[in-house]
Parts: structure tokens; sequence; C-alpha cells
């Protein structure tokens, strides 16, 4: 029996004109081999063989959107605070809430904790 090479140097079976379209030519995936889907795989990027371009944005709002995006842990972290202060002092010490943001309030606990 004779097998085809399907490398380079052994093309010796192939006609001259099919060459180029051989070696420059990616393999075909395994549903095209099965007689699958003929249309060609689309690359990531690519829509109907245009590239796909992004559109810039207004250098104010790329500043905005960098911003927000470094500034969000910082945020919630003080937006944790405030409500395990809040559920402290007012859900389980039974509390006024307002007193919890009273600056007063937070200076007697300091010297009760930190007292001589």
């Amino acid at each position: 029996m004779d097998a085809k090479k399907e490398t380079a140097a052994g093309m010796e079976s192939v006609a001259q004109a099919e060459r180029p379209n051989l070696l420059s030519s990616p393999p075909a995936s395994k549903k095209q081999r099965q007689g699958g889907n003929n249309q060609p795989e689309r690359e990531s990027g690519v829509v109907k063989g245009k590239a796909s371009v992004r559109k810039k944005r207004h250098p104010a709002l790329r500043a905005l959107l960098w911003t927000l995006r470094k500034s969000i842990v910082p945020i919630l972290c003080v937006l944790a605070l405030l409500g395990g202060m809040y559920a402290g002092y007012a859900v389980l010490g039974h509390r006024p809430g307002e007193e919890v943001f009273d600056l007063a309030t937070w200076k007697h606990m300091y010297d009760l904790v930190f007292a001589d």
C-alpha cells in the first residue's frame, strides 16, 4: 500500500500546484475531517473577517473608572467597619443607633479601655 506523507519533506505524491496550499493552511479540525461543519473556525477578536476595534473612552471617564477600580476594596472596608460599629453598638449593646456616629461616644470607649 502506498501511504501519502503529510510532512513537507515527503510530498512526492502531491501535485506541484497543491504544495503551497498544503504548507500554508492549518490542519483541519476533527469536525471538518469527519465531514461536519464546513465553515471556517473564527479566531478570537475576528468577526466576519473584520478585526474588532475597541472604542477609546474619554480620558476623564477612564480616570474615573481607574480610580473606582483601585478604591473599591478600601470603600468596602470602610462600609464594613461602619456596619460593624452600628451592629455592635446599637443591636448588641441596645443603645440608640445615632450615638454610633457621635465622636464623644468613641472617646468615652477609648477612655474605658485604656484607663489607668
